[in-house]
């Protein structure tokens, strides 16, 4: 997708000090996308029309609909007057399981929600997988400076100002992948679609994301596998419960002070 269809100029006016001025403000395009899976319809995000192949692939392997990148089969997309399809194919033992579980969402899921739809708090929080030990390190400086360069690798938020942003940082420290949505979800799940695609091993560097971290964005990166999560927001206290259960490595950065909040893992060193 191109950024002409992530984004709609509207008409403003700016208030201040030297009054009153007029201006073509860019803002985020906000649009229903549907998840359907073996021709049945599972979820409607709202979302930026942005990356839907690493949508499709990071919200498939984070919401535990399938376990690797290869089992999501035959993807098309179909335009709707209202929205975008995203038509899919997966096994059948995946099928399965989806309709054993219940996991059937359908109906909305706004961007800044990562649970409308879901219908059985057994279904919100899942079972978590134990993430295995790592031999990652990730010296207070190199958060640091990923930290701080996120915002120069989202040119939609250049535009826009509003958009989260979601990155790959590996162990040199560099950013990698950066993918972007209106709801902090979507990038996550892109970015893990768009890390998948490429082969990345998620244990040779950390997710960063520059928004708060809540229980689902934790239990997202435990799904897919991800050992190291920080963030430009602090997290909630069920955020940094889910990442002690994961064994997942979390911390978020504190712009005000200059300095690294570490919540748990073993991964972050001064």
């Amino acid at each position: 997708m191109s950024n002409e269809g992530a984004n709609k100029y509207v008409r403003a006016s700016r208030l201040g000090p030297d009054g009153q001025q007029e201006l073509d403000w860019c803002a985020p395009a906000e649009v229903p996308i549907g998840m359907v899976y073996n021709k049945t319809p599972h979820a409607v995000m709202m979302a930026t029309p942005e990356d839907l192949q690493d949508f499709a692939v990071g919200y498939a392997l984070a919401e535990g609909v399938i376990n690797q990148a290869d089992e999501l089969q035959d993807l098309s997309f179909q335009h709707l007057e209202n929205g975008i399809e995203l038509h899919m194919r997966i096994p059948d033992k995946r099928m399965e399981r989806l309709k054993l579980h219940g996991q059937r969402r359908a109906h909305f899921g706004r961007a800044g929600c990562g649970l409308c739809g879901v219908d059985r708090l057994e279904d919100a929080i899942r079972p978590l997988p134990t993430l295995p030990d790592t031999s990652l390190c990730i010296p207070y400086t190199m958060a640091a400076e990923a930290a701080q360069n996120l915002g120069k690798k989202q040119p939609l938020r250049r535009l826009n100002k509003s958009v989260h942003g979601a990155a790959w940082v590996n162990t040199q420290g560099e950013i990698t992948h950066v993918r972007e949505d209106i709801g902090r979800h979507n990038a996550l799940d892109k970015l893990i679609g768009a890390c998948a695609g490429d082969g990345i091993d998620f244990e040779t560097g950390f997710a960063l994301l520059s928004s708060r971290c809540t229980f689902e964005l934790a239990q997202k990166c435990a799904l897919a596998g991800i050992s190291a999560l920080l963030t430009l927001s602090a997290p909630s206290a069920s955020a940094i419960e889910t990442a002690k259960r994961a064994n997942l490595g979390l911390a978020s950065w504190d712009r005000r002070e200059g300095a690294l909040v570490v919540f748990t893992g073993n991964v972050w060193t001064g």
